[in-house]
């Protein structure tokens, strides 16, 4: 007859005995779950080639992951300790695409068989550009930049990737063939910046950053609105805008305009500063 765990091997604290003391260890034991538990094995493989170092993941039903391992020289794997249920079972490797999960149900005391094949992705040996765009000066991060990676071959450039920046200032251009590129960023308010031109080859995956330079035209916002009656909220036309900057606690009138037969009135170039906006009417008498 054989036996099997109930609970786990548990151990106290090491402790010292040095004559006639009354030593308690009281424990509190975690009942074992083996004889609920089951292996899950097999190789991955691409066609008939067995895939060393893929990595091979199981999830529960609800897609918690559970365990991993890694294949060995001849593609097989074995994942222990699995608890009786249903499970999924996927496996990954650079250079292959990741297949879709395989459902699996495991029994206790018994191994499951799951093979898992992987298919070549045609674009891992390609090269990657990435890097971060930030604000010429100050290094500020810029986001949104649109980042456009060209081939180059002699006079002849050609766009082979857009991308824009996170708001970290990071763009990632991927899939890129062997040969010559450039970047060309732009966002408004800087001025456009080209890059020099970058060689990759061997699945290289190269950093470019760059800076771009505020532009003192470009830069700048506008302030509109539209100016209405309070009882009858009806447009104001003719009103006097009046557009001042703020220094501390000076204010200081920079622009005037006139709102349209719309009530709407709107400031262009306004540059970087605090504003506050004023606007009244006035009649012919």
């Amino acid at each position: 007859m054989s036996t099997i765990d109930k609970y786990y091997l548990k151990a106290s604290p090491q402790f010292p005995v040095s004559g006639t003391e009354e030593i308690t260890e009281n424990f509190q034991l975690i009942a074992s779950t083996v004889s609920e538990e089951g292996v899950i094995s097999g190789t991955v493989t691409s066609g008939t080639v067995p895939i060393a170092g893929a990595t091979v993941k199981v999830f529960d039903s609800s897609d918690n992951p559970v365990a991993h391992t890694i294949t060995n020289p001849e593609g097989k794997y074995t994942i222990s300790s699995i608890v009786r249920g249903s499970y999924k079972v996927t496996a990954a490797k650079d250079g292959y695409f990741t297949p879709l999960v395989i459902p699996v149900t495991v029994s206790a005391n018994r191994p499951t068989t799951v093979d898992i094949s992987l298919a070549v992705d045609p674009d891992a040996a390609l090269n990657t550009l990435y890097g971060i765009i930030r604000a010429a000066g100050t290094l500020t991060p810029l986001e949104n930049v649109n980042v456009n990676t060209y081939s180059v071959v002699g006079t002849t450039q050609t766009l082979v990737s857009t991308t824009h920046t996170n708001r970290s200032g990071q763009y990632v251009s991927p899939y890129l063939a062997n040969g010559e590129y450039i970047i060309v960023a732009n966002l408004n308010g800087y001025n456009q910046t080209t890059s020099g031109t970058t060689t990759l080859s061997d699945t290289e995956i190269a950093s470019l950053d760059m800076t771009l330079v505020a532009n003192a035209t470009s830069n700048t916002a506008t302030v509109s609105g539209i100016i209405t009656d309070n009882s009858t909220l009806l447009p104001i036309g003719s009103a006097i805008v009046a557009l001042y900057g703020i220094t501390g606690a000076t204010e200081t009138l920079l622009k005037l305009t006139k709102s349209n037969s719309a009530g709407r009135y709107l400031f262009g170039s306004v540059a970087s500063a605090n504003y506050v906006v004023k606007a009244f009417a006035q009649k012919a008498e």
